[in-house]
């Protein structure tokens, strides 16, 4: 049976510090299939909540967006790279949590490694962050890196 593992990741330091993690546990299991997935929310949050709704307002930011998420992702892969490691690279608009755990079910994952983010702000006290929400909904281990 395949060993697949997913790496969520923003491109923040420490998504690249749960990259350099899952390259240390591919040392001592290369075997381990690795997909980095990165996920956009904002596009989501405008296409709903803007009042800039308008067509080609909404198609310039979805460009600039997804190059962003292009960017976090190929931020994220480079650690791999680097090492001569070949993973394969998705991106996905939506809910990040439940992107990840979607996609990780679908897919059938069988860890999630995501980093850390801190929690100091009002908004991560009252919403929680990325990482806590996929610890609460996936159905396989979850490894958060801080």
């Amino acid at each position: 049976m395949e060993y697949k593992l997913l790496l969520a990741s923003d491109g923040s330091d420490n998504a690249v510090r749960a990259a350099e993690f899952t390259v240390k546990l591919l040392a001592v299991a290369p075997s381990i299939k690795v997909t980095v997935l990165a996920v956009n929310d904002i596009l989501e949050k405008i296409k709903y909540y803007s009042p800039l709704r308008s067509p080609v307002v909404l198609e310039e930011v979805e460009i600039f967006f997804k190059e962003k998420t292009r960017e976090a992702l190929e931020t994220t892969m480079e650690v791999f790279e680097k090492q001569g490691i070949k993973v394969d690279g998705v991106t996905k608009v939506g809910n990040p949590a439940r992107v990840i755990v979607d996609y990780a079910r679908e897919e059938g994952v069988s860890h999630i490694v995501i980093g850390s983010r801190g929690l100091g702000s009002l908004k991560g006290i009252v919403l929680g962050s990325v990482s806590s929400k996929v610890i609460q909904l996936a159905g396989c281990p979850v490894t958060v890196v801080k």
